[in-house]
């Protein structure tokens, strides 16, 4: 087993953010190579893993030079690891984790995974485009092909340029393997060097990639309202030290610097404010609206009525704010007559910013 360490190239101000953005201080992130899909027919030849330590990234790679030292490099992983709380990685829960522990159950070695919380940005930038998604075939809210690393390292500025396929990687570790036999070193030092760079980018992709939670980990930080004559319009600023890598739109939203934007078309007229429990109401045709019976007791038998669920509503005349069904805030909901389930409004007097930008987004 051959062990390498290099520092990467990444820009003081997004580590900084990237720092920021992690759920713990005890962050690694790590990346493998494999001779195959199957654990229990291929090999781990190659694990990179990464911390961000003063400002710098630091890489260490673990390269089995031989078909021999793969417990090795599973032991050198695992001590590696026991420094951290938290493990980052792109996609590794379908793939990299899955193959890694087996390995260690194999081999008779502990399972490091166990004692580490897992970050996989993949997951976390596919669930933000599946909330979000547009038509179908149209692109993503990130407007990338597709959530691959390369696609989506791509969009954050890190261009890795010519690269190799994970087959492609196969090949060329096989062939070193032969020039070792050969003992033809050169061959070696730039077939080992191809596969250390192709690992390499891959880390370094993969912190970068880290940005993409400023868009997928956005909570409300100091949200302003604002009610123009037909539109409510929601700003807030990211926290200090938090940009956007790029600006993005999709629905009434626009997250672009340090800002985001939610623009909300208005709703004038009069709405309906639904009593769920219509049983404990009475109907009062005279004044249209409900009345629960604690109180419409005291009215008249010829101007009350068992209320139904159709007629179990108090309303009211202004402006409103649409929010998403999903809407559980504190305001009350108010909808169009005979449609107590269907679209949902809020006053836009009474919206709580904070309230409704986490709604909305």
């Amino acid at each position: 087993m051959e062990t390498y360490t290099a520092t990467l190239n990444i820009d003081q101000h997004s580590l900084a953010q990237i720092r920021q953005l992690l759920p713990s201080e005890k962050t690694c992130f790590f990346d493998i190579e494999t001779t195959g899909l199957s654990p229990s027919v291929s090999n781990v030849y190659l694990i990179g893993a990464a911390e961000i330590t003063d400002d710098t990234a630091y890489l260490t790679q673990w390269f089995a030079d031989d078909y021999t030292s793969e417990a090795a490099l599973l032991e050198a992983f695992s001590e590696y690891l026991s420094r951290f709380d938290t493990v980052v990685h792109y996609n590794g829960t379908t793939f990299d984790i899955p193959y890694l522990t087996k390995k260690y159950i194999y081999h008779g070695i502990a399972d490091p995974f166990l004692k580490t919380d897992s970050l996989d940005l993949y997951r976390e930038i596919n669930s933000f485009c599946r909330k979000h998604s547009r038509e179908k075939g149209a692109p993503n809210v990130f407007g990338t092909v597709n959530l691959k690393l390369t696609s989506i390292e791509k969009a954050v500025g890190f261009d890795r340029g010519q690269d190799f396929s994970g087959k492609e990687c196969i090949d060329i570790y096989t062939t070193f393997m032969q020039e070792k036999f050969a003992h033809n070193e050169a061959n070696m030092a730039s077939l080992r060097g191809s596969l250390l760079s192709h690992n390499h980018d891959d880390l370094e992709g993969t912190i970068l990639s880290t940005l993409m939670l400023t868009y997928t980990k956005y909570e409300p930080n100091m949200p302003t309202l604002s009610i123009t004559e037909d539109t409510a319009i929601f700003n807030d600023i990211l926290p200090e030290g938090l940009t956007y890598p790029f600006t993005i739109t999709y629905d009434n939203v626009r997250m672009s610097g340090s800002e985001v934007t939610v623009r909300v078309p208005l709703y004038s007229g009069t709405l309906y404010h639904y009593f769920p429990d219509h049983k404990n109401y009475y109907y009062l045709p005279d004044e249209d609206m409900a009345v629960h019976k604690s109180v419409g007791g005291y009215v008249d038998k010829e101007h009350r009525e068992q209320a139904t669920a159709l007629n179990c509503y108090v309303k009211k005349t202004g402006t409103f704010i649409p929010v998403p069904e999903k809407y559980t805030g504190s305001e009350p909901v108010f909808h169009e007559k005979n449609a107590p389930k269907g679209a949902c409004y809020i006053e836009d007097h009474s919206a709580s910013a904070v309230e409704m930008i986490s709604f909305l987004l």
